[in-house]
């Protein structure tokens, strides 16, 4: 019998609220230092008057990208600021273009459910075959699977599953 390959593309699903960044980034950090090549964007958020600043760390230069603009207190506009994504967004075409054993975007979010932020630099990946993990909150999650169709593995946001997944892609 025939061994098929799990979906090389993933999607974290966490609950409400839940922070999964610190997940997602140790989880590339361990495979980092068993050698492999894994590369994309992780989110960090800071608390700060007012809010928060949301920034993409890139995980092979360490580069950080704000990706929040500051709309005044009492705002109720989106605050994330389309053209920093736009220029974190290079980090990830540098990938189609190296390679990667791994690309982690931070987030499918409203950006990417309406066709925009990373949804074109996601598409290239997957077309290059490169796997790809990113976190979709379950607002999002509807607007996720039409992205992928039947080509995407939904996760729990334990580390056991990503690992599981990630040694499957490779066995």
């Amino acid at each position: 019998m025939p061994h098929s390959l799990p979906p090389r593309i993933a999607a974290v699903i966490p609950a409400p609220d839940q922070a999964v960044d610190s997940l997602l980034l140790d989880f590339a950090r361990s495979l980092q230092a068993e050698g492999w090549r894994v590369r994309g964007l992780t989110q960090v958020v800071k608390d700060c008057p007012g809010g928060c600043a949301i920034a993409l760390e890139d995980l092979e230069t360490g580069a950080r990208h704000t990706i929040t603009q500051d709309l005044g207190a009492g705002s109720q506009s989106c605050r994330i600021d389309a053209a920093q994504v736009a220029d974190a967004s290079a980090v990830m075409r540098r990938i189609a273009a190296e390679g990667a054993d791994l690309a982690i975007f931070n987030r499918f979010g409203g950006l990417e459910s309406a066709g925009g932020g990373f949804s074109a630099e996601m598409l290239l990946l997957m077309t290059e075959a490169v796997p790809v993990l990113t976190v979709v909150a379950a607002k999002h999650l509807e607007a996720w699977r039409r992205f992928t169709g039947e080509f995407a593995i939904e996760l729990p946001p334990e580390r056991a599953a990503l690992v599981r997944w990630f040694a499957a892609l490779h066995s």
